[in-house]
């Protein structure tokens, strides 16, 4: 007969039993860059609301006096690259702050950057004035009270910026991480900024003096193997090793500035300096002369529709001559957008409705009068059209990224110097 299990032994067998049973886990903290995600209740969808706010592969564009601007999301779930321009400073049309932001790890510091750095940097700019700071510093003092500001919010998500300021007759470029100015000097590229990344070995002494340190992730030299720039606003996670505090340079126009690109690495990754202000060079060219005469411009009446170019040979001419020949069978160049806002000192990121039938006729009727009287140009007209050249440059530029294989949000803006520098 088997005998009954004593009560010690049951006790015993009990004990081994709880001993084999799975611990409880910890409590998981969900980092704070996922509670950035706004979600909808689960009641009426377990989808986030991705969609809704940025429809994958739809590309955003328009002009203003002087400035054009496209953008596409990349492969993210949702676009992070934003903007911001700000006409009239002052009550003077031939001034305006100009920044393109390129976000990472959530939207709500490239949001809070592109509703707040333009009204830090002017309202610091209030000194220079007084004569009490140089604009150097009052720039930096608005940047770094953007990133004080957003740090408040407890939210570890980041951006990179550039910015443009045009005051008087000087432009006041700054950056922050891989966003870059480039400048069009007489039908050269000059980059006006250099890129803030960890690979660059003055960034990563800095961070390593720090205390802190730079390894190689996922192919790029990353902080603490998670970040590739080595400044930004925001990354309150990295914040002892990674700057808020921007380069600036201060140029004085002069008739050889003709026009500057602003944009965020999707861009720069996959075009070259060169390459970009060759290609809007050779599309202000055949946007002249399409729908016109058709000619090729004689060699002492160069005039490129939107940008002033003054190409330094006669080499040089007949190169982007050649260009306009060769983009003119482009079909890219056959299609015409335009999308314009008139009279708007702030411009938002948001696709445009198609036009209405009164709108065409409209359109139709403008373009009527313009071909019934030559002699007599409206100023206005030629103001708008140059600025659609610039965005359809712009467009061009973003297509040719994504093409190459880019897979980051690209946003790409261009300024025409001349508009600032002459009054129209």
């Amino acid at each position: 007969m088997d005998k009954k299990p004593t009560k010690e032994s049951s006790l015993a067998i009990a004990t081994a039993c709880s001993s084999l049973k799975r611990k409880r886990p910890p409590m998981i903290e969900i980092p704070n860059v996922l509670q950035e995600i706004h979600t909808v209740n689960s009641h009426t969808s377990t989808k986030p609301r991705f969609q809704e706010l940025t429809p994958r592969n739809t590309a955003l564009s328009f002009s203003g006096n002087g400035v054009g601007v496209s953008a596409i999301k990349g492969k993210k779930k949702f676009m992070e690259d934003t903007h911001k321009i700000v006409s009239c400073l002052h009550g003077n049309s031939n001034q305006g702050f100009f920044g393109v932001y390129d976000g990472h790890g959530g939207k709500k510091a490239v949001e809070f950057v592109a509703e707040n750095l333009h009204v830090n940097i002017l309202e610091k700019m209030v000194n220079c004035d007084a004569g009490n700071v140089s604009k150097e510093e009052a720039v930096k003092a608005g940047y770094l009270k953007t990133d004080q500001d957003f740090l408040k919010q407890g939210l570890v998500s980041g951006v990179c910026c550039v910015t443009a300021l045009i005051e008087g007759q000087e432009v006041v470029i700054s950056n922050l991480g891989d966003c870059r100015a480039v400048l069009c000097r007489g039908g050269v590229a000059e980059a006006l900024t250099e890129d803030h990344k960890a690979a660059r070995e003055d960034e990563r002494k800095r961070i390593e003096d720090k205390g802190g340190y730079v390894e190689i992730h996922r192919g790029a030299w990353r902080v603490h193997g998670i970040l590739s720039v080595s400044r930004s606003i925001g990354d309150a996670h990295l914040k002892d090793w990674v700057l808020a505090e921007p380069d600036t340079k201060i140029l004085k126009l002069s008739p050889d500035m003709e026009f500057l690109v602003l944009a965020s690495d999707g861009l720069w990754d996959e075009v070259g300096n060169q390459e970009a202000v060759d290609m809007v060079i050779s599309l202000c060219m055949a946007e002249k002369n399409v729908g016109t005469t058709g000619d090729i411009p004689e060699d002492n009446d160069i005039d490129y529709g939107c940008v002033n170019v003054s190409p330094s040979s006669k080499l040089r001419r007949i190169s982007l001559v050649k260009q306009q020949k060769e983009s003119r069978h482009s079909p890219s160049y056959k299609k015409k957008v335009c999308s314009w806002k008139d009279n708007e000192d702030d411009f938002a990121c948001e696709n445009e409705s198609p036009p209405t039938k009164s709108r065409k006729i409209s359109l139709v009727k403008r373009i009527n009068i313009k071909t019934e009287s030559p002699i007599k140009e409206n100023s206005w007209y030629k103001k708008r059209s140059a600025s659609v050249v610039l965005e359809n440059a712009c467009k061009e530029l973003v297509n040719l990224a994504a093409s190459r294989g880019s897979l980051d949000d690209i946003t790409v803006m261009i300024i025409d110097l001349n508009h600032f520098r002459h009054d129209s």
